[in-house]
């Protein structure tokens, strides 16, 4: 959708690794969950640049989405788990404006598609919302209601 950014939740992963959370990889199902969201977006999603957290989940969610979109890719740490707050993270999408893709987690991630909805929404692993660029909700896809 032109004129909108994107926040978007890393895909499921798993619930422990031997490095610790940064290094929790997506699961299988999460993976295909997630394709299966960015295709069913096809004409919507019109993502021109990427910028993720650089733990290994969102990193993971960014490389599926930059090989789907082609878009490039670039790690943020600002998108780290706890780096930023949701009014941060709509700030950052709307300086980098449309076509920008943010990947990163929550409870950040969720708190900042809620202030763009104006109430409480869930956000699972893997959901992409798209956001104005006057800080407005205007859709969000979750996986397995696409």
């Amino acid at each position: 959708m032109a004129g909108s950014f994107y926040l978007i939740r890393h895909a499921r992963a798993e619930s422990a690794a031997p490095g610790g959370d940064a290094s929790r990889g997506l699961t299988p199902e999460g993976r295909d969950a997630f394709r299966e969201t960015v295709a069913s977006l096809a004409g919507r999603l019109q993502v021109k640049r990427i910028q993720t957290s650089p733990f290994l989940r969102a990193r993971q969610t960014a490389d599926l989405l930059a090989a789907i979109t082609g878009a490039p890719l670039e790690e943020d740490e600002e998108l780290a788990s706890g780096a930023m707050t949701g009014r941060e993270i709509l700030r950052l999408g709307m300086e980098l404006g449309a076509g920008a893709a943010l990947v990163g987690h929550n409870p950040e991630l969720g708190e900042a598609i809620a202030l763009a909805a104006g109430r409480p929404v869930k956000v699972p692993p893997g959901t992409v919302a798209a956001v104005d660029l006057g800080g407005r909700l205007a859709w969000m896809a979750r996986p397995g209601e696409t």
